[in-house]
């Protein structure tokens, strides 16, 4: 979309003019995820971004964050399982940094500590969270991205 050299040929339509469209259930993604070191699930609702070709690339920007609650069947699973961890770390020089002499280490990275059925399990719980969020948040979500001048449409599918 580029700009008109001709500034009064009425054909030509200016960025501002178009609006980018937006599919609810393709384009807008929910992360859920355990924050190990604050001991606290959290999720990412966001948006992904396509490249010149049409292909999925980066997200292009962060609509809601927030907690879940431990009674969820997430937080009932980790705690069930005793993989939480011992709680969250108070000062800055307890928390390791991430790097991946940390990482390779069990106790720092929680799905070392898993098995292949326990991580399918965990990402299908996930999977279900991200759906109830993006259920439950659904008309707050849908006015956020209106309002930041995105043309919503249910499915591109």
């Amino acid at each position: 979309m580029s700009a008109a050299r001709d500034a009064l040929n009425r054909s030509i339509v200016y960025y501002r003019q178009m609006k980018e469209v937006v599919a609810y259930n393709e384009d807008l993604h929910v992360w859920v995820y355990y924050d190990q070191t604050d001991d606290i699930l959290r999720f990412e609702a966001y948006v992904i971004d396509y490249d010149d070709g049409g292909e999925p690339s980066t997200l292009a920007f962060v609509i809601d964050e927030g907690l879940l609650s431990w009674e969820s069947p997430l937080g009932h699973y980790l705690t069930k399982k005793s993989l939480r961890s011992e709680g969250a770390r108070q000062s800055l020089w307890a928390i390791p940094r991430h790097t991946k002499a940390t990482l390779i280490r069990p106790e720092l990275n929680l799905y070392l500590q898993l098995s292949g059925p326990e991580v399918k399990t965990l990402h299908r719980l996930c999977a279900t969270e991200e759906a109830r969020l993006k259920t439950r948040n659904r008309s707050r979500w849908l006015r956020r991205l209106q309002a930041l001048g995105y043309d919503v449409i249910a499915s591109a599918f």
